[in-house]
């Protein structure tokens, strides 16, 4: 068997191969840079509220919600995208029949489960602000009931 045999015959495993090569050496070297760029963060922020404990001062506090629904509307929508790009590589290397309609399929749902995601997240903030802006309920019904359309 020739070489030229051997990559026809097996192109789309090698592909399969190569590409999960790829994602774990960047995960490998991904991973600890960002967890040694979260501890600096604290770390910062520690020596931050210690200092303004020192002179008296009280900081004002980081919303961690506002954060993680930034956080969620960023990385749903990527990994949503890397995996429909993943079975669709795993579709084209097994030369499967129907290549379109399936990978149509597949990104359809990435794109449903992004807007979702995004979506959900801008409400969330949005609600976040207004409970931040000492915007209540009660507030916004007294708001309303003033309305001419009300009456």
């Amino acid at each position: 068997m020739t070489m030229e045999e051997f990559l026809k015959q097996h192109s789309g495993e090698l592909t399969i191969m190569i590409m999960s090569a790829l994602l774990l050496l960047t995960l490998l070297l991904l991973v600890p840079h960002l967890l040694r760029a979260h501890l600096r963060s604290l770390e910062m922020r520690h020596e931050e509220n210690m200092r303004a404990l020192e002179q008296g001062t009280n900081l004002p506090q980081i919303d961690e919600r506002s954060l993680f629904a930034g956080r969620t509307a960023v990385l749903v929508p990527i990994v949503s995208i890397c995996t429909a790009g993943t079975v669709t590589c795993f579709l084209a290397a097994y030369k499967v029949e129907n290549t379109f309609s399936v990978s149509l399929a597949v990104w359809s749902v990435a794109a449903v489960v992004s807007l979702a995601a995004i979506t959900g997240c801008v409400a969330l903030l949005g609600r976040l602000a207004q409970l931040q802006g000492g915007l209540e309920e009660s507030e916004e019904e007294s708001e309303f009931e003033d309305h001419p359309l009300k009456k």
